[in-house]
């Protein structure tokens, strides 16, 4: 028969005693064997990250009978419209029933980069769409219409603002030959002639009003330009009354004209937010030009990307605050109206 337990009486300076070497054996612990503990914890969290990873992989999945670029977006990416990734992904436009398709479920193709060179955004500005005048910066409907054909046909896709900034901020893909088409607008005619011409064709536009013009006779209302907005088309602003605002000081102070800038331009952006409930982040610069001052109140009003009106590239490193438009009036014939469309610069990056 084995011995009772003795039970020993408790002793304070025992107790305390056995804490304080817990605590020293604790602290020895983590000086000798930290950095073995640093490096389990970041095996998982690095295998943590290589799931994720692998979650943005492209899915291999079998094309149906019938199926198109568009349906296969629609089913796999929610989009119909980013069939365009498909295309560019597999390099083909039509499957076979039972062929392997490859659906890319992240950009994989950031600022347009290839070892040959990398993407450059066109950027078209248009002033008004309406029958012939005598106004040079008018372009007549069917003109209008002529060339959102000979885009259509020729591959182009139109692409928002947000789309823009995300190729720019290297955080989003764009189609091969994307290209922003632009309005310096509020006229009534633009809703009426050029919007029917954009939607056939499947095209959105941006549109940069001056919003103290907006309702007055022979423009566009907030109501319709809501409907602009819902229908996928953006609204910015150049100014309230569209007037340049790089002229030189003149009789102002230097004071006098930060005033008279950041009064321009917040009220602008305000009146386009109060009236559409949309966050107004682009701007045209009034009359396409711009100075060191006006374009660090952009940027200070809390602009994403302003627009000028001059030839030149965008690319993903280009300048958010000095985007190049390409000035397209009446003046402009087909060839060169054609060749003015560059999306591709050739660079030597092996």
């Amino acid at each position: 028969m084995s011995d009772p337990t003795i039970e020993q009486p408790f002793n304070p300076h025992r107790h305390a005693f056995v804490l304080i070497l817990c605590r020293i054996i604790s602290l020895l612990f983590v000086i000798f064997w930290g950095d073995q503990l640093s490096s389990v914890v970041h095996v998982v969290h690095a295998e943590q990250n290589r799931e994720a990873q692998e979650r943005s992989l492209p899915l291999l999945v079998r094309a149906r009978q019938g199926d198109t670029p568009a349906s296969l977006a629609s089913r796999y990416l929610n989009d119909a419209a980013k069939a365009w990734m498909i295309v560019d992904y597999n390099g083909m436009v039509t499957f076979d029933d039972g062929q392997a398709v490859l659906i890319p479920t992240a950009p994989f193709r950031l600022g347009g980069l290839t070892p040959s060179g990398y993407q450059s955004v066109p950027v078209l500005a248009y002033a008004d769409i309406d029958e012939p005048s005598n106004s040079t910066a008018q372009l007549s409907t069917a003109a209008f219409d002529e060339q959102m054909s000979w885009l259509k046909n020729s591959g182009y896709t139109t692409i928002t603002p947000a789309q823009l900034l995300a190729f720019m901020a290297f955080s989003g893909q764009l189609p091969k030959h994307a290209v922003l088409i632009t309005a310096d607008t509020e006229s009534s005619a633009f809703f009426d002639q050029a919007v029917p011409v954009l939607k056939s064709f499947g095209f959105t536009a941006t549109l940069f009003v001056a919003t103290a013009r907006v309702g007055k006779a022979g423009n566009m209302t907030w109501e319709q330009l809501q409907k602009l907005n819902n229908a996928g088309f953006a609204i910015g602003c150049r100014g309230q009354d569209g007037r340049s605002l790089t002229p030189g000081l003149g009789r102002r102070s230097l004071e006098a004209n930060f005033a008279k800038i950041e009064t321009e331009l917040r009220q602008a952006k305000k009146a386009v937010e109060d009236h559409l409930e949309d966050t107004c982040t682009v701007l045209a610069y009034p009359q396409g030009h711009t100075n060191d001052l006006l374009s660090a109140m952009a940027a200070k009003l809390g602009f994403s990307l302003a627009f000028v009106q001059s030839e030149g590239e965008n690319p993903f490193f280009a300048n958010r605050f000095a985007i190049h438009r390409l000035v397209i009036d009446r003046r402009l014939d087909p060839d060169e109206f054609t060749q003015m469309l560059t999306t591709r610069v050739a660079a030597d990056l092996q």
